[in-house]
């Protein structure tokens, strides 16, 4: 299987847990597969036989430069496109349980969802300034 074919599965499973977490955060089926970390789990599996398979060659995380080469891997480059995916997803279901919580509108949680898929940490800042207003003060994670 080609690191792009993969990319695709990958991108396309994880926008399925987002659309799920969007549009029907509270129906069971999106309890049971996104918000109970299965489908974060499932990516980070995929992120974890990935990167123990293809991780090696040049570069390093010591520099930007060896940043850069490392990236320049197919296969590395992919295993840090799943580790987006992964951890945004989770961010997400944290985001969704935080707004039930706290009593914040699924209209407004629609964009921050929306941010932290596209933008990860941006979509993290917008839900913390809601979240701040809607009295949320209190870490919860």
């Amino acid at each position: 299987m080609s690191p792009e074919l993969i990319f695709t599965i990958a991108s396309r499973f994880a926008i399925l847990g987002w659309i799920l977490l969007a549009v029907i955060p509270k129906q069971k089926i999106t309890r049971i597969l996104v918000r109970s970390g299965a489908w974060s789990a499932a990516l980070s599996l995929l992120y974890l036989i990935v990167f123990a398979f293809h991780i090696g060659g040049e570069g390093n995380f010591q520099t930007l430069q060896g940043v850069a080469q490392l990236f320049s891997n197919p296969w590395v480059l992919l295993a840090g496109w799943v580790h987006y995916l992964a951890f945004d997803l989770f961010l997400g279901v944290w985001e969704t349980k935080e707004a039930e919580e706290l009593g914040i509108s699924k209209w407004i949680l629609i964009p921050c969802l929306f941010f932290t898929l596209m933008f990860g940490p941006v979509g993290y800042l917008f839900f913390q300034v809601v979240r701040w207003i809607k009295g949320g003060d209190r870490a919860s994670i």
